[in-house]
């Protein structure tokens, strides 16, 4: 990607506003901590095991909320802003990413927050150096 095909700082700014502002965010944000939650409690699990959990109905949640309420307070605080650090970083890495490809392609299309929450989960972006 050129200097020229990258996303300005204003642009990024207003999309991550929107994007922090959706439903779209806090369902991911669900999502990613769903899935540090498992990570911790089968920290040696392969991604195809934690894939497998995501596909129970419920997406994993009542292990991962049961493996949160059994951890001391410290621990699941802890846990809890390591998912918010992720999901911050996964949003903010595909809303980039989003921005680029668009701007590279000059297509008219405008980048929904359900799009980048969308992409951070496929972690679109995360081989994106930091601005």
């Amino acid at each position: 990607m050129s200097e020229t095909d990258k996303p300005g700082a204003t642009e990024l700014t207003k999309l991550m506003g929107r994007v922090l502002e959706s439903p779209a965010s806090e369902a991911f944000g669900d999502f990613m901590i769903r899935r540090v939650a498992l990570n911790d409690m089968a920290p040696g699990a392969d991604e195809a095991v934690l894939d497998g959990i995501e596909e129970s109905p419920d997406g994993g949640a009542a292990m991962a909320e049961a493996h949160l309420r059994g951890l001391p307070e410290d621990e699941r605080d802890a846990l809890l802003e390591r998912a918010g650090l992720e999901t911050g970083r996964r949003l903010h890495a595909a809303a980039f990413a989003l921005l680029g490809a668009v701007g590279a392609a000059r297509l008219p299309v405008e980048v929904t927050p359900e799009m980048v929450a969308v992409a951070a989960i496929t972690e679109l972006g995360d081989s994106v150096p930091p601005t």
